[in-house]
């Protein structure tokens, strides 16, 4: 895999890990500003359909 698309891929991932991040953060430090579950996951799985997409087309690229 060439090292652009494995850049686009990294960055799709650290996407999911900083939402899970400031989600968790906030839940333990600041819980009148945590944002609901269901938003979080909504946008976990929104960044999860977009790496799953993205990893799709870099290996039907490669073909």
């Amino acid at each position: 895999m060439p090292s652009e698309d494995e850049k686009k891929l990294y960055y799709i991932i650290c996407d999911i890990s900083k939402i899970c991040r400031k989600y968790f953060f906030a839940r333990k430090n600041l819980p009148s500003e945590c944002m609901p579950i269901d938003d979080v996951v909504k946008k976990i799985v929104d960044s999860t359909k977009k790496l799953k997409n993205e990893y799709k087309e870099i290996k039907n690229k490669d073909r």
